[in-house]
């Protein structure tokens, strides 16, 4: 699985410290994310939302290339 954020300029720093820490202990960037996460996640105590996105139609993985191809 694949997650790609936004990081706001005024949050930079915390790329660089995290490239920083990945260098330092020899560790990939994802790892120590990932970690980080698990870490601050419990301690939150809160539930995550749910959001109801209705009634979805399938989607076959023909008609998503076919609308590719179309372009």
């Amino acid at each position: 699985m694949q997650l790609n954020i936004y990081v706001p300029k005024e949050k930079r720093r915390l790329i660089a410290s995290l490239e920083e820490a990945a260098k330092a202990t020899g560790r990939p960037k994802n790892e120590l994310v990932l970690e980080a996460l698990e870490h601050y996640l419990p301690e939150m105590q809160v539930a995550l939302g749910k959001f109801s996105l209705g009634q979805i139609k399938g989607t076959r993985r023909a008609e998503i290339y076919e609308r590719g191809l179309k372009y």
